[in-house]
């Protein structure tokens, strides 16, 4: 099974910080509870499970033209060589300079920011808690039908 972060690691399937109920990792302890999973007692936000669905409402960080793809083909494709969609939640990273964007998601350019809303499987989702923030790698492409809205903003 392929996972998300090639060379960095540390995502944990959702789905099975759901069945454990509390998972303990290196760095934080994850634990669902009423349709929200908690990174250290604080609700992971943008996140909400209902039945066996993830509302997500995120982030993904990119650069102006590849937004523009994104834009006309209403989806975000996952690269060959990582077959993951990342996301942030949203505001987590606002105030971030770019290379630092680019350092904690691995992407290549982050100065346009793609705000997304999609409901997708939980067995797609996974989740990473890093230095500042927790965030998702969602696996495959998110096509147009898991996505209920998406806008695309350069970042100020």
């Amino acid at each position: 099974m392929i996972e998300p972060g090639i060379a960095f690691g540390n995502y944990f399937k959702l789905s099975e910080i759901i069945v454990q109920k509390r998972l303990i990792a290196k760095k934080v302890v994850f634990e669902f509870q009423e349709g929200f999973v908690l990174a250290d007692g604080k609700i992971v936000q943008g996140l909400k499970i209902v039945d066996s669905n993830a509302f997500i409402k995120g982030v993904h960080y990119t650069s102006w033209e590849n937004a523009t793809q994104i834009r006309s083909i209403n989806g975000i494709l996952s690269s060959l060589d990582d077959p993951f969609v990342y996301l942030a939640p949203r505001g987590a990273m606002q105030d971030w300079p770019e290379e630092e964007i680019c350092r904690e998601l691995g992407a290549h350019s982050a100065n346009t920011e793609i705000l997304i809303e999609l409901v997708v499987p939980i067995e797609r989702v996974w989740i990473k808690a890093s230095r500042r923030i927790v965030h998702f790698a969602i696996e495959g492409d998110l096509v147009s039908e898991f996505i209920s809205d998406l806008r695309i903003q350069r970042r100020k």
